[in-house]
């Protein structure tokens, strides 16, 4: 089977290793706030889960998504084998990575992590050579609504986070979906709104192919 992934804002998302993520997770959440928030956490197979969400993020660095024609500012990653066996609650996870209003987010140069930190330690031991796609949260602000908030000088914003980026070594700029993602943020510090999706009309969806909405 071969099931589209809807991904929010697909423009705007990075990657890097498990190694690296580590300094925004260093322990376990759990323990951190003194209770498990989900019972049946240890019941996922977080391993299956981490491969899905890198073979996502693999598409696309690869470029191989296409525009959501029905929900503005998503793509649509088509998986094939996909869910194979996992289950309705590991859909839900990987589902849940890449959806707007629970994306795994936060941005390379700033420490608070956004969302997320429950589903990066139950996985980040099992991406192995694979990279963690992020989605970056301060562009998701360079629009005309949140940027008429910011004021005037609201590109000047972006200049430091790219300045911020570039000083960072560990950040792979090679990496095709790290450079989307550099790029969008070039075009947000010089006063333009970034794309966050494919502008181009998507191709006809492959007879078969059914899209996966999670309802946990």
């Amino acid at each position: 089977m071969t099931m589209l992934i809807p991904v929010a804002a697909p423009r705007l998302w990075w990657r890097t290793t498990a190694g690296n993520v580590r300094r925004w997770v260093p322990g376990d959440p759990d323990i951190e706030d003194g209770h498990q928030r989900h019972a049946d956490r240890d019941a996922q197979r977080w391993p299956l889960i981490a491969s899905v969400v890198a073979r996502v993020g693999d598409a696309l660095a690869a470029g191989a998504w296409q525009q959501d024609p029905d929900v503005e500012g998503y793509g649509l990653v088509a998986l094939d084998g996909y869910p194979g066996d996992l289950t309705r609650t590991e859909q839900d996870i990987v589902a849940a990575w890449f959806r707007s209003s629970e994306a795994v987010q936060f941005d390379p140069w700033f420490e608070p992590l956004t969302n997320g930190r429950h589903r990066l330690w139950a996985t980040m031991p099992h991406f192995g050579a694979g990279l963690i796609p992020i989605r970056g949260g301060a562009l998701g602000y360079a629009n005309p609504a949140d940027t008429e908030v910011m004021g005037a000088g609201w590109a000047d914003v972006y200049a430091v986070d790219l300045e911020e980026l570039d000083g960072l070594d560990w950040f792979d700029v090679a990496d095709p979906l790290n450079a989307t993602f550099r790029a969008a943020l070039v075009t947000a510090a010089s006063g333009t709104f970034p794309s966050t999706a494919d502008p181009t009309p998507p191709a006809p969806a492959a007879v078969g192919k059914r899209r996966w909405w999670p309802f946990r």
